[in-house]
């Protein structure tokens, strides 16, 4: 391949003398793959290999073309083979480099790099492998290597300006700060008067990526500050980013303690963006105002008579005002303005103010609005009617008013039936009263009134599936999706990686499956007569929600995997962002891209398909953990034997609705699990949990983001007890040793080492060491007393029980606590929950 392929096979020019007929063949067959003629060059690799089975470049190109073709197991087997032969002959370079690509294909990126480097160390000509090998460090975060990858390609390739970016961006990823900036330096010097308009954009970023080097390596040294700054002033005339300009100019007035020049900066950001906060901020802390009030009430008052339209100069303070008179009068002409001019997002812009001071906030706009809308006019103002009724839907609804909330809702609805949002909120008010089904149907009349509109869409969906409605949500979503080939929407949103629809999806199918397995361990619990009709039925019974309790668990899985497989799209998308932002010239971009990506398994959504996988692996594994017993063999086993025919028909019944079931859930092409019947039929959920999902987010979350009850919840499973006590104090650190939740990780941890026989003696004496170090006041000598009380202790000796703990101590210390008790605690704290709250626990988890 050319120099200027990517991902091409380095070629000799010409055939050197002696060269064997397979070689030969070899390099015919590369040029047609190159060409992507892959099945002419399979044949003639195939040629060679009959020839000579042994021919290990003709064994990995055969492997590539298959895998190109789509026959990846055989792709497979012929990698192996040729990796196999590598111990008498071994792959050429070429060889190894066509390797390379088949594992880097496979997105086995270590390995791919290993044979790159191979490549080069056993001759290969093709420099061009230092930049794959480069992109491929890169992806796998291996900074050093990176850097020697980056280095050895700029030696070759000097003349192109992605290289010496790329070169830095290795430099200061390695924490060479100062190097990077030379290096950039050293480009400038030699492009200098020679660059055309349309490499101006790069060099604008290069200059400003060269400022934020500089910066960094500067720290807090005031010489090397104002070097900083001097640069910054050189090159203002080529920097397009003028608002990255002004900040940084700004931070370095502020380090280098001139914050006059420094407020400069941030009024003239101001002034360039009145609607962002952080610069108001910003100009606080250069005035030294921020702990003044009364300077900072004469500073918003001018800021808000020069920028009468924004935003931050009119909120900010509200934030800080003391004086409940002048509150008042602030938060009036701050609310009623945006209530007449019919803002939908008014409660929301105040929803902070009320989660800060409740009492006086809650009090006084309910006062104020009250006012005002009674007032009005409903036939003269009837618009202003209508978003005043809409605003206090969503003050009392914020206040767990429900019946009020509803009231408000109804009476604008009731004026102005067409107006969609209307339908949305009293959606909401009606599911935080438990009320689902019905919250979804008033969300479905709102999005019949404009058909076209995907948001309104999509609030249903996700309301039928709140509602575990799920074939209403999938008809309802499917209105907007590509349905060519598949009977619904199902596989297309899949497809869009709408994470947000499956991940829903999961949610409403593992309800649905613990609702199946109460009603299945009820049918196999219930009395039945001696009666043949009445035993069939009970076993028909039991097929059934047998059947569904495992469908429902498996597509939980299956889409909760789904969500997995997104995000590891989404990383493996980056691998070619190394090379293109180089080429692009938008090292800032790409940094940014970089370091997200590093997170990107602790983000929202994969967090919550953990939680929710996490769920359904530890029911597995706590169901694996009982003693199996015989109670319910069953009327179902007696007439499958005596060969009923009624059985016979349920049975055959049964088949024909779990292929309709497969029909309606295929969410991918050749998918040879449709429903899940693998995932949810597993013997090792644990492992499979880690595998899955954990890994990533145990490599990608921080001590600040990561979930330590979860992490306690898995190793306390896994039996590795001075982990559970790393979680444990992670999180007392965080919320205290004497929250509640605390409490609970303790009891759970001691009801394992009191009672499991599976663990070690060892690891339980490391776990009460642990235990006895971070919370010395524990009463440990009591732990082999049978009288001893531990959950008065636990009510006596922490902060009054959530919720959360509770039901934590319910699922992990059912043998040190009574069960029943902690149930009896439960229900008790739900009196002051939600009633969708208080729903959901008695359903799904006091069953």
């Amino acid at each position: 391949m050319s120099k200027r392929r990517v991902g091409g096979v380095a070629r000799p020019n010409g055939l050197a003398i002696g060269r064997s007929k397979e070689d030969a063949n070899l390099l015919e067959a590369l040029k047609l793959y190159e060409a992507k003629n892959y099945k002419k060059s399979l044949k003639l690799v195939e040629a060679s290999l009959k020839k000579n089975s042994q021919h290990t470049d003709s064994l990995a190109l055969k492997a590539l073309n298959l895998y190109c073709t789509d026959q990846k197991d055989e792709a497979a087997s012929y990698v192996q083979r040729a990796l196999a032969k590598g111990s008498v002959a071994g792959p050429s370079p070429i060889g190894l480099h066509i390797l390379g690509i088949y594992m880097r294909n496979e997105k086995r990126y270590s390995e791919a790099a290993n044979l790159f480097q191979s490549s080069l160390d056993n001759g290969s000509s093709n420099k061009q492998i230092y930049r794959d090998l480069a992109t491929l460090y890169a992806q796998e975060h291996d900074y050093k290597n990176l850097l020697k990858a980056r280095q050895a390609y700029w030696e070759e390739f000097m003349g192109y300006r992605a290289n010496w970016t790329s070169l830095a961006i290795a430099h200061d990823l390695n924490g060479q700060q100062q190097e990077a900036a030379n290096v950039l330096s050293k480009f400038e010097e030699l492009a200098k008067g020679k660059l055309g308009e349309a490499e101006l954009y790069e060099h604008n970023e290069c200059l400003m990526y060269k400022n934020d080097l500089l910066y960094r390596a500067a720290g807090d040294d005031k010489t090397k500050l104002q070097r900083v700054m001097k640069h910054l002033d050189e090159i203002e005339k080529d920097v397009f980013d003028k608002y990255a300009w002004f900040e940084r100019r700004a931070a370095l007035f502020m380090k280098l303690d001139d914050k006059e020049n420094a407020s400069k900066v941030y009024r003239t950001l101001i002034k360039r963006n009145p609607d962002n906060f952080r610069y108001y901020r910003l100009l606080e802390v250069a005035l030294e105002v921020q702990t003044d009030d009364d300077s900072r009430s004469i500073l918003y008052s001018n800021l808000e008579r020069f920028y009468t339209r924004a935003e931050p100069p009119k909120f900010i303070p509200l934030t800080f005002i003391k004086d409940e008179k002048k509150y008042a009068e602030k938060l009036a002409n701050y609310l009623l303005p945006q209530i007449e001019r019919g803002v939908p997002a008014t409660f929301n812009n105040v929803k902070p103010l009320y989660r800060k001071d409740i009492e006086r906030t809650a009090r006084l706009a309910g006062e104020i609005v009250l006012q005002f809308l009674g007032k009005i006019d409903s036939k003269q103002s009837p618009l202003t009617f209508v978003w005043a009724n809409y605003y206090l839907c969503q003050h009392f609804m914020f206040l767990k008013d429900y019946t009020k909330a509803k009231d408000y809702i109804d009476t604008a609805l009731n004026h102005t039936p067409t107006m969609v949002e209307l339908y949305i909120l009293k959606a909401r008010v009606l599911k935080h009263a438990g009320l689902l089904a019905d919250a979804a149907d008033t969300v479905n009349e709102g999005r019949k009134l404009d058909l076209q509109d995907r948001f309104i869409n999509t609030k249903a969906v996700k309301y039928y599936l709140r509602a575990d409605l799920v074939e209403k949500a999938v008809e309802v979503v499917s209105i907007f999706t590509k349905n060519d080939g598949s009977v619904n929407g199902v596989m297309d949103l899949h497809l869009m990686e709408a994470a947000w629809f499956v991940g829903e999806q999961a949610e409403s199918y593992y309800r649905l499956y613990l609702s199946n397995r109460q009603k299945l361990k009820e049918a196999k619990m219930s009395e039945v007569g001696v009666e043949e009709e009445a035993q069939l039925e009970r076993a028909h019974q039991i097929r059934l929600l047998s059947y569904e309790t495992s469908k429902f668990g498996g597509l939980a899985l299956k889409r909760w995997t789904a969500i997995a497989k997104f995000f590891k799209q989404f990383e493996d998308d980056q691998l070619d962002f190394h090379s293109y932002c180089m080429r692009k010239g938008v090292p800032r971009a790409y940094l940014e891209m970089y370091h997200w990506g590093k997170s990107i398994f602790a983000l929202p959504m994969y967090v919550r398909a953990t939680k929710g996988a996490a769920k359904l692996y530890f029911d597995l594994y706590d169901a694996q953990q009982k003693p199996v017993t015989n109670e319910s063999e069953d009327a179902e086993s007696a007439s499958v034997k005596k060969g009923s025919k009624k059985a016979k028909k349920d049975a055959a019944a049964l088949k024909k609705r779990t292929d309709e079931d497969k029909k309606t859930t295929l969410a991918f092409e050749k998918d040879t699990d449709i429903l899940g019947e693998k995932l949810i039929s597993t013997t090792t959920p644990l492992q499979d949990f880690h595998d899955k999902f954990y890994a990533n987010y145990a490599k990608a979350a921080t001590d600040a983001t990561r979930d330590f009850v979860l992490e306690f919840e898995y190793q306390l499973r896994c039996g590795k007890l001075p982990l559970c006590v790393g979680a444990l104090a992670k999180y007392a650190d965080i919320h205290g040793t004497t929250n509640s939740t605390v409490g609970a990780m303790v009891l759970s941890v001691l009801d394992k080492i009191k009672l499991s026989n599976e663990i070690d003696e060892l690891t339980k004496k490391l776990a009460l060491k642990g235990l006895e170090r971070q919370l010395s006041s524990l009463p440990l000598d009591q732990l082999e007393s049978e009288t001893f009380d531990w959950l008065e202790f636990f009510q006596q000796s922490y902060s009054v029980p959530t919720l959360e703990a509770l039901l934590l101590l319910r699922r992990s210390a059912s043998q040190i606590v009574s069960s029943a008790t902690v149930k009896q605690l439960i229900l008790e704290n739900l009196g002051s929950q939600e009633p969708i709250v208080q729903d959901s626990v008695l359903k799904y988890e006091l069953n």
